[in-house]
């Protein structure tokens, strides 16, 4: 998820059975308002899914009918369950449940607040297949829009919206495949997760059929339509990170703006080779990167990221970033999802740094420094990262998470422990932790497990520090002149408490050379540190990490300024 900057709502970010029954028609109405309220999850709505049920995948078939803004939906769930459970809750808010089956028999279900529950006990083995239909005119989640641009509807779930549109279990820990069959009227493109099946085109309908093989969770599951075009970006990333073959890019955008494609988007393809390259081959069949409306500036969904509207074609370049964000998730985020909400830095950290690492990698090291300061600064000027913790177990909003924390703090946590632990480490780290769990989920201290082993080194104290309590650190440094070096009165004043540190510093000595050394500060509120020089070297001015590799705020004088 990328917030979006621009004037939209606030952080306004395979079962086998087919189904292929023909719909009744829905009913046209007005469209909503543009702005509708949007869903805010409370507590209740972050608890995990119920235990003793995985679904496996998701068959959905929908009708949409402009200028409708009441779809009709029906899917097939095929789930596996333990022993006793007799039960399975979907989340659903605001949908009209008209038929449910298990097994392919008829069964009544019980209506909740925010859930549907279907009765399981009807069916034999372990292995279920769950039938349901319904009816919604969403507000939320599924975003319907008709304006000068035309008649469009775009899922955007994050982070548990999906069930404003679609009956599922809505948690990351649930992870699925999911296959799309959707019937729109001529002239309307669909786009999906996946790859697209076929199109069976009829004199009033076209449907569209699309299967994502890979499990993700029901936050990624997304369908767009609108009269759109596509600009092929070619085959892309060729053989690059282990992977056979290539991966197909596309965009996918309104006429008005297809003369000006692919622009930015030309970076594309060295994204994914470079990223490719960099963590492990792409995990998915091919990318498309669409307009869409969405409260985000851009949404990572797998295989098929939204990126707000406005952004194309406002005379202004498309950001490089933004598209190295987005992709980066495809990885982590995407095949790699955090299995509880606290640990969203897991997908927006890794997002964020990648991200800086795309910008080195087409800069250089003063590219990477420019996105290390804009980290620093946002934390250093938020409320969130000065009060909360990055691993925010007690956030139960789950929006708020979109902070400074799981970004910008998150994205320079893993710098600082690309520093802490040298480069081959921290790359071999990311490697292994997105091979292991790809497809799957991950909590920070799977990722902690892989920097052990790949840097024989336990970095638990360095998660704890920055990941668990608010804040960064804070140093007043006083330093003079000692025999063969100096000598460096450390202090931490910082609210939450001292910090184990490998402190970078620059010495200028007398004859105006300058010579580096790296200072291992003990999580202690005051230390006194020697520093070896070397004989003949005076020291005449200390400057303490004047690369930014640090979350930190110091100060350094000469003893004799005290």
């Amino acid at each position: 998820v990328t917030p979006n900057s621009r004037p939209m709502p606030t952080l306004v970010r395979c079962a086998r059975a087919a189904w292929l029954a023909v719909f009744s028609a829905v009913t046209a109405s007005t469209l909503p308002a543009q702005d509708a309220r949007p869903f805010t999850p409370t507590a209740a709505s972050v608890e995990r899914p119920q235990p003793g049920i995985d679904v496996l995948g998701y068959a959905i078939d929908l009708r949409l009918t402009p200028p409708a803004v009441t779809l009709e939906g029906r899917e097939v769930i095929t789930l596996v369950r333990q022993r006793g459970i007799v039960q399975l809750r979907l989340d659903a808010v605001g949908l009209t449940i008209t038929r449910a089956t298990v097994g392919g028999r008829a069964v009544s279900v019980q209506r909740l607040d925010s859930a549907v529950v279907v009765p399981l006990d009807a069916a034999r083995g372990d292995t279920v297949s769950v039938g349901v239909e319904w009816t919604a005119t969403p507000a939320d989640g599924l975003v319907i829009r008709n304006d000068k641009d035309g008649w469009t509807a775009f899922g955007d779930n994050w982070p548990n919206r999906a069930r404003l549109w679609l009956p599922v279990v809505d948690h990351p820990s649930d992870k699925a495949t999911v296959s799309w069959t959707v019937r729109v009227p001529p002239g309307y493109r669909v786009i999906a997760n996946g790859v697209s099946e076929r199109v069976d085109t009829a004199a009033l309908e076209v449907t569209w059929r699309f299967r994502h093989t890979q499990p993700i969770p029901t936050y990624l599951m997304v369908v767009g339509v609108g009269k759109l075009d596509e600009v092929s970006l070619g085959e892309t990333a060729c053989n690059a990170g282990g992977r056979r073959g290539c991966v197909p890019q596309s965009v996918i955008v309104a006429p008005s703006v297809r003369a000006v494609m692919p622009g930015t988007f030309s970076q594309a393809g060295e994204i994914v080779r470079f990223f490719s390259s960099l963590v492990g081959p792409f995990p998915y069949d091919r990318l498309a990167h669409v307009q869409s409306r969405t409260r985000f500036g851009g949404m990572e969904n797998a295989g098929a990221i939204f990126y707000a509207w406005e952004i194309f074609g406002n005379g202004q370049p498309f950001p490089p970033g933004l598209i190295a964000h987005e992709t980066a998730h495809q990885w982590f985020g995407d095949a790699v999802t955090e299995r509880a909400w606290a640990h969203a830095w897991l997908s927006e950290g890794f997002a964020t740094y990648l991200a800086a690492m795309y910008a080195e990698h087409v800069g250089g090291s003063s590219a990477l420094e420019a996105e290390l300061a804009g980290m620093r600064k946002a934390v250093m000027n938020s409320a969130a990262s000065r009060e909360r913790p990055v691993i925010d177990t007690a956030q139960t909003v789950l929006m708020r998470l979109l902070n400074t924390n799981s970004y910008q703090k998150g994205g320079h946590v893993l710098h600082m422990l690309r520093r802490e632990v040298g480069d081959s480490a921290f790359v071999r780290g990311m490697r292994i932790y997105q091979a292991e769990h790809r497809n799957g989920n991950a909590l920070t201290a799977d990722f902690a497990d892989a920097i052990r082993r790949t840097s024989g080194r336990d970095m638990g104290w360095f998660f704890a520090q920055w990941l668990t309590r608010p804040g960064w650190a804070e140093l007043a440094i006083v330093w003079r002149e000692d025999a063969g070096g100096l000598v460096l009165d450390v202090a931490q004043v910082g609210a939450h408490g001292a910090y184990r540190l490998s402190l970078p510093l620059a010495i200028t000595l007398a004859d105006g050379r300058e010579v580096e050394r790296i200072v291992a500060v003990p999580a202690d509120a005051h230390a006194t540190l020697k520093v070896p020089l070397g004989a003949g070297m005076v020291a005449r001015a200390v400057r303490a990490d004047v690369h930014g590799d640090l979350l930190a705020k110091q100060g350094v004088k000469p003893a004799e300024a005290r």
